[in-house]
């Protein structure tokens, strides 16, 4: 059985820096695919902003002469900015530090890795979200120091969408049916996360009145709730941190759904069809539950079987007696008997102790042996 746990953990072992050595090559990949996007999408903003100088520089010298570039191509969608500004690259997810999971994630569950651990953290990411009033306070002089309602927060690519800022034409991709309506779109263009603070109402505790404050620094972490399966809110708690004031989150409404007359009725849905029986096995085989958990024949299974574990035992403790009952020659025999006497003459000798001829016969034996080893060290100088 020793032997087979010694396989299986090495074995456990080799599938765990595989494993490692997959995710680490995945995330690189995700890494060089977000600089990928991200380079273009820097690429494509440096070539309207020199474009733009150029063309106001010829439109400066040239004067009336200047030549119109709305035409050919450009006739419908001259002034438009490209989509890619619309979505930027997506960070890996590893990177990313607000909540993973959806408020309907069950509270309490952060002993288990494949479901939602209790997030607590700081910072705009994971306490802000779509309906929170927010001010930008990084960016350009058209944006800055506004404030408006957030209609979309995007944490895979740590952006923000803020209703009536930061407005563009947007050309639209060929080939669409929009396109063919109208080639361009007017939508708000994301911003970072990191660029906006949250804008609350706080009592002002020597006057009494409301008054509207940028919040610096948010604060994330208990208590937990569990919302509807249809809420779109976080499950956490949000605070002003130092001053440990709560701040609520946006309304969250139910959605409406309309009955028709062929829907299946609640009392359908909620009855129960299936009632267990003690005749009948819930599976028609018990090997079905072999084939279904995979990791009963894989090399790197952090469990074995009851049976095949007694088993093991067995062959091991069979193994300990054969070795114990194996053929003795009498000459193996009468080895064994003189090992037996000459310990026990030993612990007599021990016990009865050393008199005191026999410790100075020791004694002038360990003095010859010295000598003797001097000696010959002296001649073998002496010969060098």
């Amino acid at each position: 059985m020793q032997k087979i746990l010694r396989i299986n953990l090495l074995a456990r072992n080799q599938a765990l820096k595989a494993t490692r050595k997959k995710n680490l090559k995945k995330l690189r990949a995700d890494w060089r695919e977000y600089d990928r996007r991200q380079l273009e999408t820097e690429k494509t903003k440096r070539e309207y902003v020199k474009d733009e100088r150029k063309h106001r520089r010829e439109d400066w010298i040239a004067g009336p002469l200047a030549p119109k570039r709305n035409v050919a191509e450009k006739a419908d969608t001259y002034g438009a900015v490209s989509a890619l500004l619309v979505q930027g690259p997506e960070i890996p997810r590893r990177a990313l530090k607000g909540p993973k999971g959806s408020g309907s994630d069950q509270v309490g569950s952060e002993g288990r890795e494949t479901e939602q651990k209790e997030w607590e953290g700081e910072g705009p990411e994971g306490n802000i979200i779509a309906g929170d009033r927010v001010c930008v306070v990084i960016g350009h002089a058209g944006i800055r120091g506004r404030i408006g309602t957030a209609l979309d927060v995007n944490l895979e690519r740590k952006q923000i969408t803020i209703e009536g800022l930061n407005m563009a034409d947007v050309e639209l991709p060929p080939g669409t049916r929009q396109r063919e309506k109208m080639p361009f779109q007017s939508a708000e263009l994301p911003i970072p996360l990191d660029s906006v603070r949250l804008v609350y109402k706080v009592t002002d505790e020597t006057t009494g009145r409301e008054r509207e404050v940028i919040v610096k620094h948010l604060r994330g972490g208990a208590p937990y709730i569990q919302r509807p399966t249809y809420s779109r809110l976080p499950r956490h708690t949000r605070y002003i941190a130092g001053e440990e004031i709560e701040i609520p989150w946006p309304e969250d409404d139910p959605p409406s759904y309309q009955a028709y007359t062929g829907d299946t009725t609640r009392y359908d849905v909620e009855s129960q069809t299936y009632n267990p029986s003690l005749w009948v096995p819930p599976l028609p085989q018990p090997g079905i539950l072999d084939e279904l958990r995979n990791d009963k024949y894989a090399r790197d299974r952090e469990w074995h079987a009851d049976e095949y574990v007694r088993m093991k035992i067995l062959e091991d403790a069979r193994a300990r007696w054969y070795e114990q009952r194996k053929v003795m020659t009498p000459e193996a025999e009468w080895a064994e008997e003189r090992k037996r006497l000459a310990a026990q003459k030993a612990e007599t000798v021990k016990a009865m102790g050393v008199s005191d001829v026999t410790a100075d016969i020791i004694r002038r034996t360990q003095e010859e042996k010295r000598a003797s080893k001097r000696g010959r060290v002296r001649d073998a100088e002496l010969s060098a």
